[in-house]
């Protein structure tokens, strides 16, 4: 039996798909993540502001620093009570949330925080062209969100 071939998205597609999920996404507040900073500090996990400070207050740390987008290999969460950061994904970054996202099942109602997800992955579209491969997974999501929508207004 023969395969199907499927066209491959254009990039203006996949640029509006991103710009549709970031406007779903863009109903969450996602902060920029903070480290903490000083002598005996653990520099490596991110944070949320409230959480670094609280780190300070306890003398975990002398300082908060960040408040900045920081490239991650793979998405980022506060340390600590767990809220989305902001964050670019690495050349290994996008390699594992494409993993992670083709084995995924996208079923449910889409969530801002997936949308934000979504939308940091196939932003790298254009360096990454494997990352294409998701593209009508989402965009059967994201019509099964729309026909649920105007069901809810009917």
């Amino acid at each position: 039996m023969a395969s199907k071939k499927t066209a491959k998205p254009r990039a203006s597609t996949v640029d509006a798909l991103v710009r549709r999920l970031e406007a779903i996404a863009h109903q969450i507040d996602v902060p920029y993540p903070h480290w903490l900073g000083g002598q005996n500090a653990d520099q490596g996990p991110s944070y949320c502001l409230e959480c670094a400070q609280k780190h300070v207050a306890a003398g975990d740390a002398e300082f908060v620093d960040g408040g900045w987008q920081q490239d991650n290999d793979g998405c980022c969460h506060c340390e600590d009570c767990g809220a989305l950061l902001d964050y670019t994904l690495t050349e290994c970054g996008v390699e594992d949330e494409l993993s992670y996202f083709r084995s995924a099942r996208l079923r449910r109602k889409l969530a801002p925080e997936t949308a934000y997800h979504l939308s940091r992955l196939l932003e790298h579209h254009r360096e990454h062209p494997e990352v294409l491969v998701i593209v009508p997974k989402v965009q059967a999501l994201m019509a099964r969100a729309k026909a649920r929508a105007k069901a809810r207004v009917a």
